[in-house]
């Protein structure tokens, strides 16, 4: 079962997603002109993530940099924040972590210069993942910790607690990342911020995944997959039925694993991800002793 950071973060419903993107706030009483340019930068975001969703790297770039070039114009320093982090988070996905560490630099910049403590949480959080995945907690934890003054709520400090909790639970301290990623799940439900509720139910699903709680695990993978089906954020779907399907092969309920291998290989060819569909199939097939093709 992978970690709640290998989910891909939501993009295929505009109208949710630009709020979700907006933790930096915009500059009020824009003219008409700057207002249609903005909005063509955050639907480049849009654009951007709805193709990493289906790992079309070099198109999702493209993108990207071109939101990044039409917040440059105007101005918009938020809007670059967001497009940078964006941009970082490409080149970590395909491995090229200098320039992720470097463009999360930049970002981190401009979001100290601003002052916004929500663009700075959301850099520091890209940071922490970044650590995370490069096997330092510690650093990460670093990163997590809270700074004077800071008020931000809502999705990036839900963010911060599950990284918080998902870094504790990487040095060995068990009860302090479940309290952790519990409070994330508490602020995120608080703010309707469902994606980001599923992502703290997987990491518990996760955890315990790993100690052998199969009961307890498909309990929390059931309640990430209900988090995911409200805005229907089909990536995080097809993990967590990814998810589930791994938690019942371990815990040898055979019929189940088979439904959510089933469900997952749908989800994620649905989605483009070949590999991952391939995967799924395979165990698929495993399980049942037969070819499973699309009728």
């Amino acid at each position: 079962m992978t970690s709640a950071a290998d989910r891909i973060k939501p993009a295929a419903y505009i109208l949710i997603f630009l709020l979700a993107i907006s933790s930096c706030s915009t500059k009020p009483d824009e003219s008409a002109e700057v207002y249609t340019r903005r909005l063509q930068a955050d639907s480049l975001l849009v654009q951007g993530y709805n193709q990493s969703d289906m790992f079309h790297f070099n198109p999702a770039w493209a993108s990207f940099n071109q939101a990044l070039n039409i917040y440059a114009s105007l101005d918009n320093r938020e809007g670059m924040i967001d497009a940078l982090l964006a941009m970082g988070r490409t080149r970590r996905i395909t491995g090229d972590i200098k320039a992720a560490v470097e463009l999360y630099a930049h970002a981190g910049a401009l979001a100290e210069y601003s002052g916004n403590p929500d663009c700075i949480r959301s850099v520091l959080n890209h940071q922490a993942d970044l650590a995370l995945r490069e096997g330092d907690p510690v650093q990460a934890l670093d990163l997590l910790a809270d700074r004077e003054n800071e008020s931000t709520t809502g999705r990036e400090r839900s963010a911060q607690l599950r990284l918080r909790g998902s870094a504790e639970y990487a040095l060995g301290n068990q009860e302090k990342a479940l309290t952790l990623l519990l409070e994330a799940v508490q602020v995120a439900e608080a703010a309707e911020e469902h994606v980001a509720a599923a992502q703290s139910y997987y990491k518990l699903a996760s955890i315990a995944s790993l100690g052998a709680r199969f009961d307890e695990a498909e309990d929390w993978a059931l309640k990430a997959l209900k988090e995911d089906k409200i805005p229907e954020y089909t990536p995080g779907i097809a993990s967590d039925l990814r998810a589930l399907a791994i938690i019942s092969e371990k815990s040898e309920n055979k019929e189940a694993a088979e439904d959510y291998y089933r469900r997952a290989w749908l989800a994620y060819r649905a989605l483009g991800r070949d590999d991952d569909a391939e995967s799924a199939r395979n165990r698929l097939e495993d399980l049942t002793g037969k070819a499973v093709t699309v009728p």
